[in-house]
């Protein structure tokens, strides 16, 4: 049989084209493996360079090839990455892992009073944080919703790859103040970190009238995880401004006095009419931590502290990036 389709390809030889011509004198005489190998060589310095310029190029090239980019990071966790997303799955391309660093800071603060070991993580996007949270076993298990589709997809796929499926539930929800709602998500085109649950819109300074707009389902936190432990759970919530909607839908949470640690972006809880009612939420704590500080130390929350939380950040300008910092949320 090998001898009868390598004379049939001879005798239709004359009919390729150049470029099979090619691809076919390669093939049958073993240099293309060879010349596979020493481009291989050539490359392998090339895209295990921790530069973060060449990394930054070979991140970008890849754009033009494929949707998706998988990687291997320093720690062994394994993801699947979007290649246009120039935040999130960058940044991993680049140092292994995004904003990992504020949650090691968060159970360092934490582990004087308590061991978290249940992780709750709101808006966790592809498994930035909640698989190398759990696959390095700083938490053992964890809870991760995410509403977006694409996203939720990748989230799936990650924990597979990671072997995860046993420690980490992946739910496809936007957590909100009401359950079994329809609301509409703008769709950040080149940050997968950033699509927002789009409820009521005071103002649009980015352009975010332009985006596209899906429908997802809302739970409430309470109704999705009825059961919480003030010993061992901490919440995170990185939602892009919906974090006060979020709160609201969290009464057991704030009831059994669990750690919350909420994105406050002040940009985007005033675009979505939270801005006053973050703060009146917050009341029902008594110390909040900045973990933008160098030094973690947890303020009384009151009048004068939440006014000094309001007040320094910038001015709400078009096209303007806007400062935000990461707020734990603590009970006595």
């Amino acid at each position: 049989m090998k001898k009868y389709l390598n004379q049939f390809t001879f005798k239709n030889f004359w009919s390729l084209s150049v470029k099979n011509k090619i691809k076919f004198i390669l093939s049958f005489t073993g240099l293309k493996k060879i010349i596979y190998n020493i481009i291989y060589f050539c490359l392998y310095p090339i895209f295990n360079n921790k530069s973060f310029f060449i990394r930054g190029l070979l991140f970008d090239l890849q754009k033009n090839y494929s949707k998706y980019i998988g990687l291997k990071n320093k720690n062994g966790e394994r993801f699947i990455i979007f290649s246009n997303d120039n935040i999130i799955s960058k940044d991993i391309f680049l140092r292994d892992e995004f904003d990992l660093i504020k949650l090691k800071k968060t159970l360092n603060f934490l582990k004087k009073k308590k061991k978290i070991e249940n992780f709750f993580d709101i808006g966790a996007n592809i498994g930035t944080i909640c698989i190398p949270a759990t696959k390095r076993q700083l938490v053992k298990s964890c809870k991760a919703v995410e509403p977006e589709n694409r996203n939720f997809e990748l989230l799936k796929t990650n924990i597979t790859l990671n072997n995860l499926e046993n420690k980490i539930t992946p739910y496809n929800y936007a957590l909100s103040n009401k359950n079994d709602q329809i609301v509409k998500m703008e769709l950040a085109k080149n940050n997968s970190g950033d699509h927002r649950v789009k409820e009521e819109v005071k103002f649009n300074l980015r352009g975010e009238e332009n985006r596209k707009l899906i429908d997802i389902k809302t739970k409430t936190f309470d109704s999705l995880f009825p059961n919480v432990n003030k010993e061992n759970d901490l919440v995170w919530i990185d939602t892009q401004g919906h974090e006060a909607k979020i709160l609201e839908g969290s009464k057991n949470v704030i009831k059994n006095k669990i750690p919350i640690v909420i994105e406050f972006w002040p940009y985007g809880l005033k675009r979505s009419g939270d801005w006053e009612r973050i703060f009146q939420i917050i009341k029902n704590f008594n110390y909040y931590v900045d973990l933008s500080n160098s030094e973690l130390q947890a303020h009384s929350i009151n009048e004068k502290s939440l006014d000094d939380l309001k007040n320094g950040w910038d001015n709400e300008k078009k096209n303007k990036h806007s400062l935000f910092t990461d707020l734990i949320l603590l009970q006595e």
